[in-house]
Order: structure tokens, then sequence, then C-alpha cells
């Protein structure tokens, strides 16, 4: 089954290496890397076997690494970082499963350490970067639960009911509820084909405007604290939501922030590489060759490039989702923000 909410790919240092350039870029292709009575190692040698592009993108993630670090380690607590590394161990079975799945991905425990600390370096920078008031929280933020009642998608779905039959019972529901909203949570863990919100008395968390289908959102951001909706169809099934008590707001405020923030680079790339530009405009970044120059400008500096490749990335994602979700049984991707 689809994804209920709508992908969003997290823009991170290890994902979009973004930078400027000095205009003093002198061509260094013949400048000698190793020498030996057999021939020289040139730089155009090792850019010719890996390509510019890859070149320019090993050179600038070293370089971003020691800027961010520099300018944020004292606002980063490792600790944190290594909390939540024992939190993601513990979710994968253990240390050995963990250290195991990095492996696939060519990628040491120090490695992942590494990532994870310049991830928090890029937040800092964003959060210096690109605002995000209080009352946009507030307004484009709202706690949720919900029971779907799935519709069959093909013959073969055994969750799922005819369209009638759906309605039908997304009605019966939505009148029991709307009579005791204080059982909603008991009657979504019974009724609700979303397996993973239903586990959680059909909690969604936090939902952000832009998040989710646009006829679950509408209807859901009309609803008062406590309030229960009429039934709402979507792709999905039958849908009945209820606005959770938002008490714990001050608790996730910080979270939410980072991904409005998070929502709104996503939007306008221009918003990172404008961020990038500066801190390399502090720190008199001036890179020396022309050819590398040439590859930052042409691919890793143009927004609208980027953009090209969240929406490749997007397509890619979209496509594992849907060959995947109907064996996860359920609506797998509901869940928000937790």
């Amino acid at each position: 089954m689809k994804s209920f909410k709508k992908v969003v790919l997290p823009l991170t240092a290890s994902a979009l290496l973004l930078g400027a350039c000095g205009n003093n870029a002198t061509d260094s292709k013949d400048n000698t890397l190793i020498s030996s009575k057999a021939g020289n190692v040139k730089v155009e040698d090792v850019m010719n076997k890996m390509g510019d592009e890859q070149v320019a993108n090993s050179s600038f993630s070293i370089l971003l690494n020691k800027l961010l670090a520099d300018k944020y380690k004292d606002k980063v607590d490792t600790k944190d970082i290594d909390k939540e590394i024992k939190k993601e161990q513990k979710q994968y079975g253990g240390k050995d499963q963990f250290e195991s799945m990095l492996k696939q991905q060519k990628m040491s425990l120090d490695d992942y350490k590494e990532q994870k600390k310049l991830q928090a370096y890029q937040k800092e920078l964003l959060n210096d970067k690109v605002k995000v008031s209080d009352k946009e929280i507030k307004d484009d933020t709202k706690k949720a639960s919900h029971i779907l009642i799935k519709v069959k998608e093909n013959k073969d779905d055994k969750e799922g009911l005819s369209d009638k039959k759906a309605k039908a019972k997304a009605e019966e529901i939505q009148k029991k509820v709307s009579k005791d909203p204080d059982k909603f949570g008991e009657i979504a863990k019974e009724e609700s084909k979303d397996t993973s919100s239903a586990k959680k008395n059909g909690s969604l968390g936090y939902v952000i405007k832009g998040q989710m289908d646009d006829k679950f959102e509408k209807a859901l951001f009309k609803l008062k604290q406590g309030e229960v909706s009429k039934v709402i169809k979507t792709d999905y099934g039958y849908h009945i939501i209820k606005a959770d008590k938002e008490n714990d707001f001050k608790d996730e405020k910080s979270k939410l922030k980072s991904q409005i923030l998070q929502q709104k680079v996503q939007k306008d790339p221009k918003l990172l590489t404008d961020a990038y530009k500066d801190l390399l405009k502090e720190y008199k970044v001036d890179y020396k060759d022309r050819d590398i120059k040439k590859a930052i400008e042409n691919s890793i500096l143009d927004p609208d490039k980027i953009k090209q490749q969240q929406q490749q990335q997007q397509q890619q994602q979209a496509m594992q989702q849907q060959g995947g979700g109907a064996a996860s049984g359920g609506a797998s991707g509901l869940s928000a923000s937790q």
C-alpha cells in the first residue's frame, strides 16, 4: 500500500554537499601527488579516474565537516548523540546487529557517529539562518489520532472491505466515538487498519501541514482539541479523526520546529545553499582548481539541480513503498511525528 504520509527527504550534509568557490582558482591538474621511476600520479589522473563531481563532493565533505565542527562544537552535546545511537542499537536488536547493518552500507560505527554529529552541526546552522516563528509552529501543527477502515485494493486484499461496507462501518464507528470520545483509543486499537498507529490507540502524534493527505489534513485542522471529525474518504479508505489535547506541546516544540524548518528547506533548497555560502564566506574558503570549481557550480551549488535530485529520490522511495506496502499489512506510512 502506498504511503499516506507524504515523502519528505531529509536535506543533510551527508546527502547534499553545498558550497561556494573563490575567484582565484587555478589549473592544478599537472600537480604531482606521487612520483616514481615508472611515472608520476597527477591530480588529473585521479580526477579522470574518480570523476570531477565525485572529487568535488569528497573534498567538500571533508571541508564542510571541519567548518561546522569548528563553529558549532560547543552547541552540540556528543553525549546526547551517543544516547541516540544506543537507542537505535536497541531498536535493531543490539549492537552487533546494528553494526552489521552499517557494514552493509560500508560504514563503521565511528563513521555513523561522525555523520550524526555532522547532521547535528548542520541543524544548528539552519536554526541560525532559517527562521521559524512560535506562531508558525502553533498554526502549522496539530496533534491527532485516527481510525482507518480500509477499502479493498484488489481481490487478494484480505484486510480491506468493499467501499460500501467500509463506509457503513466507518459511519457506525463515528457515531460511537462522537458520543463518547474517551473511547476513541480503545476502538482505534480494535478496529483501525493502520497497524502502526492502532498499537498506540490511533495516535499519529503531531501532524505538520503539508505532511499528510490533503483531504485528511483539511479535516484535521478544522477541529478543536477533543473534537472528532465526520467520516473522511481518502485513497486509503475511510477515516475518523480526532484532534488530541496538546498537553505536551512545550516538550515537543523544539522537535516540531526542526521538522518545519526541514520542510522549508525541502521546498526551497536555496535556503540551504545560501546558508553554506555564508558559512564559507565567513571562513574565507577558496578553491584552487577550476575543474572542481566548475563541478561545484554546475551540480552541488545549483538549487535547481538539487530539486531534480530530490524529485528522483522521492519517486524511487514512493515506488519502494508501493512495492513493499502490500506485505506490511495496513497503512504503515500513516504515522506522523511522535
